[in-house]
Parts: structure tokens; C-alpha cells; sequence
């Protein structure tokens, strides 16, 4: 549980920090908002572009995916599914994609809550947006790893270690369930 909220912090963090020529104050405004507690003031902010239709369409995506980051946060698991599948749905920025993004939350929802099934489909669905995500591979052998599928979660491992994810609980959770 820990190493999920971990994550999802490291790579909500990498995506904060990875803006480039939009218009990303709002969003940035909405996340130090989450971080605070202060949710009527996060959402106000990611509402922002989702009201401006005719300067902002583009952004409907990130706007989506800050609520979404919101509803996780609040535990309200059903609304940020929503919200991520939104996300995806109207991802059209493109100097900031969010689909890998919300996939992988999505998926860690479907974990924390033990739906590995539905895990496995979000985590694969970001590995398919982003093939270089580590933390996606990572996870998506987690998620194997918990449905019993020792051979998809060694593929995921070996390509989580190669795309540099130093955790080894993936490899662990493989080697137990050898040697039953």
C-alpha cells in the first residue's frame, strides 16, 4: 500500500514537473491545492479549462486527470475512474499526454482495491500509451503476480528492471511463488 501511494506520487510528481508551452498554472495551482487538503480550490482550478471550452479544449484531458488525482485522493474510487477514463477519452494536448497517466491510476485503484483483472487491462493499457514507462511494466507484473501468472509477471520484471524500476518486491513475490 505504501509503495502504491509512492509511486503514484513519483510519477504524479514527473508529470507536474514535465510541462512545456501550455498554459500549466491552473493545473499546477489544482495539484498544490490536493496537497493541502483543500478540495473545492483543487477543483475550481482543474475546472478552469473544462469552462473555458473556446481557449482550453485541448487541456480537457489534464483537466480530467487532476480531478481524477482529486477523487483518488478524497477515496472516492468510483469518481476518479471516471474521471481518468475522461482523461483518456479527451487527451488532445499534446505537450502534455495524460493516458499513460491515468491508466496507471486507474490501475492502481483496481490493485488497492485487489480487482487484479481489471489491474492487469488498466496497466496494460498504459504500458500500450507509454512503453517506456517502468513503473507501468512494474505494475502490470505486479498485477499478474497477484492473478497467478508467474510467466507474464517475470516479463514485466525483466522489463521494469530494464527500463532502470529498482524495486524488488516484483521479483520476491515471483521467487515465493516458485518454490510452492
Amino acid at each position: 500500500m505504501k509503495t502504491i501511494i509512492i509511486m503514484m506520487l513519483i510519477i504524479l510528481l514527473s508529470f507536474v514537473s514535465s510541462y512545456g508551452g501550455w498554459n500549466s498554472s491552473h493545473y499546477e495551482r489544482g495539484v498544490k491545492f490536493l496537497e493541502m487538503n483543500d478540495y473545492g480550490r483543487a477543483e475550481m482550478e482543474f475546472n478552469y479549462y473544462l469552462n473555458h471550452p473556446d481557449v482550453h479544449r485541448n487541456d480537457f484531458g489534464i483537466a480530467h486527470f487532476g480531478k481524477g488525482l482529486m477523487f483518488q485522493k478524497m477515496g472516492k474510487y468510483e469518481l476518479a475512474i471516471s474521471e481518468f477514463k475522461m482523461a483518456v477519452e479527451n487527451d488532445m494536448n499534446l505537450e502534455a499526454k495524460v493516458s499513460d497517466l491515468a491508466y496507471t491510476n486507474m490501475g492502481g485503484i483496481y490493485f488497492k482495491e485487489k480487482l487484479y483483472p481489471e489491474a492487469v487491462q488498466a496497466f496494460s493499457k498504459a504500458v500500450e500509451s507509454n512503453p517506456g514507462s517502468g513503473s507501468a511494466h512494474y505494475w502490470l507484473g505486479m498485477s499478474y503476480l497477484r492473478s497467478g501468472d508467474i510467466e507474464k509477471a517475470e516479463k514485466e520484471a525483466a522489463e521494469a528492471k530494464k527500463l532502470g524500476i529498482p524495486f524488488t518486491a516484483l521479483s520476491e513475490g515471483i521467487k515465493k511463488l516458485k518454490q510452492k
